[in-house]
């Protein structure tokens, strides 16, 4: 039987965000396309203070600079007194690379939020190990585009002006779960199964997302986290989108492998939230109380 995740600790409110505080946009992953991000960054001003180095631009392959180049400019964002939040400007790849250099301490110190997903599930992870709230949802390259609607829900959950979400959902196994929200990226949470970087399961609501993966793959990570035994741990899933995830020849779908791996699930499974490489990329607070009932997914 799994944990129902009744008793959890709530991360404690991080540090405040209002209109005027200073951001830090960093890059800890890819490189990114200068005009996103100048659309991306130049409605921000209109009510914070950004702060980013010209350092942010660099390429290095797939990179966006030297893994020291990248770790620096977080972990400097992370300590400066006078920055209270932290952007990230793309995902990609490569933010697994910095969790080693990573102080865990420094950021329980600093307690402040970070916005980002995708690759940047590797930093959730940290923040969580570290008892600090994070944010995932869109980040600056992606914001020029975002619909008013989801730059309004951006605004509110920096700072922690919206209680949360209630959305009805499509049950797979339905149920009852409490717990604390962690999840993001699925390839990412896998590629941490083993390391010392992994946040405990243990009574979590687990949500989970990708893209570019087809069906066959999804279930190998599937069976990845099962045979890590998250699946004996976690309270509840939540499963995000899954874009661009479509049937190879065998003609398997993605909906077929959820159900085959989840219908006989003791814990309750909900699919069809808003969150991943979506337009309408909803934004949630990783270490927020979370529940479900039923259908119904709540977070506060």
């Amino acid at each position: 039987m799994n944990p129902t995740g009744e008793k959890f600790t709530c991360f404690p409110p991080p540090k405040r965000i209002t209109k005027g505080s200073r951001l830090a946009v960093v890059a800890p992953a890819g490189p990114f396309d200068r005009n996103s991000f100048d659309r991306g960054v130049a409605w921000l001003p209109e009510r914070y203070e950004i702060s980013y180095d010209e350092s942010i631009f660099a390429r290095k392959g797939y990179f966006a600079g030297h893994d020291d180049r990248r770790l620096a400019e977080l972990m400097d964002a992370v300590n400066d007194p006078e920055i209270d939040g932290i952007l990230c400007a793309r995902g990609g790849f490569g933010t697994t690379r910095l969790l080693p250099g990573i102080d865990l301490e420094q950021i329980r110190s600093a307690n402040k939020m970070i916005v980002g997903f995708s690759d940047i599930t590797a930093l959730h992870a940290a923040w969580t190990n570290s008892g600090v709230k994070s944010i995932h949802a869109p980040m600056v390259s992606a914001l020029g585009n975002a619909p008013p609607d989801i730059r309004a829900a951006w605004i509110a959950a920096l700072e922690c002006r919206k209680p949360g979400i209630s959305q009805s959902l499509d049950p797979i196994v339905r149920g009852q779960a409490r717990g604390r929200l962690f999840g993001g990226n699925l390839a990412v949470i896998c590629a941490l199964l083993g390391t010392p970087f992994a946040p405990s399961p243990d009574g979590i609501v687990l949500l989970i997302e990708d893209v570019g993966e087809r069906p066959y793959r999804i279930d190998r990570m599937l069976t990845s986290l099962r045979q890590a035994g998250w699946f004996d741990r976690i309270a509840g899933l939540v499963l995000g989108m899954f874009t661009e995830g479509k049937p190879g020849p065998d003609g398997v779908t993605l909906d077929e492998v959820f159900e085959r791996n989840f219908e006989s699930a003791s814990f309750p499974v909900l699919r069809g939230l808003s969150s991943g490489h979506v337009p309408n990329n909803l934004p949630l607070t990783i270490g927020s109380a979370a529940r479900i009932e039923n259908q119904l997914l709540e977070t506060s």
